[in-house]
């Protein structure tokens, strides 16, 4: 297959959307531990004797409203992030679509000069393209890695790196200092 500007634009746009997807998929999983921990949590406040002036009526109605209420936000979340991906995938038909337009209106150019100047073009931003292009997918890349390890892949997790932050110490000689 020829690289064109046209395929590394189009290649671009759907490395991005991938990268949007991985992101948007590491967030509903974080987002769904947060409600499930939280439940949780809750159901054992309540359940357990911390509350010995609260009835077991009481106690029965806080875990039911409880239960209702992560179900309902369990609910947003899965048809919000579906409603999120489908919007993604709009964007980026209808940008590879207009890339495409736009790359098709450009080849019924039947002048000589015009011609000219579009292959010059090409030859310029091609390779700026390419290079754009080779930033989407470690983008994608890194974007899946984040997606593995909130998800708990250990194999996909072990590749990505880990950042450690340094001890601070000059601040704490400066604060003995003065």
């Amino acid at each position: 297959m020829t690289t064109t500007l046209r395929t590394v634009a189009i290649d671009v746009v759907g490395q991005y959307n991938a990268a949007g997807k991985h992101l948007l998929n590491a967030w509903r999983t974080g987002a769904g531990r947060v409600i499930g921990g939280a439940s949780t949590r809750y159901a054992d406040a309540v359940g357990t004797s911390q509350l010995p002036f609260v009835s077991e009526d009481v106690k029965a109605r806080l875990l039911g409203a409880q239960e209702k209420v992560a179900g309902f936000l369990a609910t947003r979340l899965e048809s919000d992030t579906a409603f999120t991906e489908k919007l993604m995938d709009t964007v980026a038909e209808r940008t590879a679509g207009g890339i495409q337009y736009v790359a098709d209106a450009s080849q019924r150019v039947n002048s000589e000069i015009g011609t000219s100047v579009l292959n010059t073009l090409q030859a310029v931003h091609l390779p700026l393209a390419q290079i754009s292009l080779k930033v989407a997918e470690k983008v994608a890349e890194g974007a899946g890695k984040i997606e593995a390890r909130v998800a708990g892949d250990k194999a996909e997790s072990a590749e990505a790196t880990t950042v450690r932050a340094k001890p601070v110490r000059r601040a704490a000689r400066s604060a003995r200092r003065a």
